[in-house]
């Protein structure tokens, strides 16, 4: 009687590309210990050069962007939703300009779609972990950071289950939730700026209706002043 081998269940680790934009932690050896090796990680750099950027997307199966924050915010709306296709294309790991974690930048760059922030110096071994953790699914950054954007999520859906919003509408409310501007929403959106103005008056109707709390208006809000001693 032979013998049948059966093969053993492949140990094959798929590659997942780490792209680091501009001068970040140069001259050092990143991604090459046992735990990088084991779970795949390759590491490219370039430039920050938004067509270098976007052609690498396009010719290679990115799997995060390290990027600085500078870098990021001067990236049309438009552009980096087609980066990162809603968070189901690449991710983005932000290296922010100061060197704490401070709550107002990291909840800009988690609102406008990274999925992890680190502070302006780090060492290689933190940006692994951050690395690792992203691409398992998770998000790199404070959890109160966290925990208020999560309320802004829970909030927008029990306004749409409550109020009958459309997809259209409900994205709209997300984005505004988030701090967009009409002009940033209609980039991000690919649609024309009267079109986001005629969403928001239906959003509004309907929000009043059920005694919702307004969202936020695309207005430019005048700088606080202390009251004069009468």
């Amino acid at each position: 009687m032979t013998n049948v081998l059966i093969p053993e269940r492949s140990t094959f680790v798929p590659q997942r590309t780490v792209v680091l934009c501009g001068e970040i932690l140069l001259h050092r050896r990143l991604f090459s210990d046992p735990v990088s090796t084991a779970e795949g990680l390759t590491l490219i750099r370039c430039s920050e050069d938004p067509e270098q950027t976007f052609s690498l997307s396009r010719r290679l199966s990115v799997s995060l962007f390290v990027a600085r924050q500078a870098f990021i915010e001067t990236l049309p709306s438009s552009a980096f939703l087609e980066l990162t296709n809603y968070g189901k294309g690449s991710y983005v790991l932000a290296i922010l300009e100061s060197d704490i974690l401070e709550t107002a930048s990291a909840a800009k760059m988690l609102r406008l779609g990274c999925r992890g922030v680190l502070p302006h110096r780090f060492s290689s071994k933190i940006l692994r972990r951050a690395a690792l953790a992203i691409l398992r699914g998770e998000l790199w950054a404070p959890r109160g950071v966290v925990s208020e954007l999560l309320s802004d999520l829970l909030r927008a859906a029990s306004m749409k289950a409550e109020n009958g919003l459309t997809p259209q509408e409900t994205r709209i409310l997300e984005l505004s939730l988030q701090g967009y501007k009409n002009s940033a929403i209609a980039d991000a959106l690919f649609i024309s700026l009267e079109t986001v103005r005629w969403h928001k008056r239906r959003l509004n109707r309907k929000l009043r209706g059920s005694n919702q709390t307004r969202y936020p208006q695309d207005k430019v809000t005048p700088p606080s002043r202390k009251l004069a001693a009468g």
